[in-house]
């Protein structure tokens, strides 16, 4: 195995084209931080990866954009354990990785022995398949303005904090999505009380690949329908020009799972995300990705 490290999001972009096209799913992420990377939006550090066969395939690919996590694509154990080596001596920053079960644990096993792991969550990939439009809820969408800047911000936070879900420059993060009309709100009475939007569309030959999230509904307004409303909307926004439509779950939240599931979203897959814990500061013992204490 062969392990490049890449210049820059166009050349990732260009490199990783054939392979992510064969998962356009579980590559997605990787395909629409790049993408947003491509349009200007700017990280530090920012590393991308490749890995590539004796024989010149690229088998496997990874990008880091700080202060983030690693993510992985899926690919082959011995694939995932060079490009550890790689990352390990390039990132000494590091926090953690995101990516297939099987991948990040190989790239775990593969680093220091002073790097411990810590699963934080786990994340069922939806795929939409037959869309069942939901009840009629009170209330009506409309795509997210500047004026909204504030209230976006502040939900986004709360976001973040519900799902312990690490969130850096929530403002610049919300002004991205609001200068590609990418989140709706859903109001009630001139009042909004749900918000969805979607991450940038990820283009492959032929079709987009359209990725939901975040979705986030304030405790005083759940259990209402709103949010299965405000997904609603955006899935049908995208239905006309997006071949593909999905989304990430927490696994551990039975709600949301319920309302995608009603809404015709189907299981694909499983991502893992998990934080490295440096052995000589960790306050508690580790967990493994198996679940087990370390």
């Amino acid at each position: 195995m062969r392990v490049e490290r890449l210049a820059h999001a166009e050349q990732f972009l260009a490199t990783t084209a054939d392979f992510r096209r064969a998962d356009p799913v579980m590559t997605n992420l990787l395909g629409s931080v790049a993408t947003s990377v491509a349009a200007g939006r700017e990280y530090a550090p920012q590393f991308w990866w490749v890995v590539r066969d004796d024989g010149g395939q690229v088998v496997g690919c990874a990008l880091r954009t700080g202060p983030h996590r690693l993510v992985v694509s899926p690919m082959p154990t011995q694939a995932a354990a060079a490009l550890a080596v790689d990352v390990a001596a390039a990132d000494a920053d590091l926090p953690g990785f995101s990516g297939p079960r099987d991948a990040v644990e190989a790239v775990a096993a593969s680093m220091a022995p002073r790097r411990r792991i810590q699963v934080t969550m786990t994340d069922v990939v939806y795929v939409l398949g037959e869309y069942v439009r939901p009840r009629p809820t009170p209330g009506a969408s409309r795509r997210a303005r500047r004026s909204d800047l504030d209230l976006l911000v502040a939900w986004h936070e709360q976001f973040g904090l519900d799902a312990q879900v690490p969130m850096h420059d929530t403002r610049a993060s919300v002004l991205d999505r609001l200068e590609q009309a990418g989140l709706w709100l859903w109001e009630v009475q001139g009042r909004a009380v749900a918000m969805a939007g979607h991450a940038p569309l990820v283009q492959m030959p032929g079709a987009w690949v359209a990725r939901i999230g975040p979705v986030y509904t304030p405790a005083a307004s759940r259990r209402s329908g709103y949010g299965s409303a405000v997904t609603a909307s955006v899935v049908e926004e995208l239905l006309p020009t997006c071949a593909t439509i999905m989304l990430f779950a927490d696994a551990a939240n039975p709600a949301s799972n319920s309302v995608y599931r009603a809404l015709g979203f189907r299981a694909a897959g499983e991502l893992v995300e998990a934080a490295v814990v440096r052995a000589d500061r960790a306050e508690a013992p580790s967990v493994a990705l198996d679940g087990t204490a370390t």
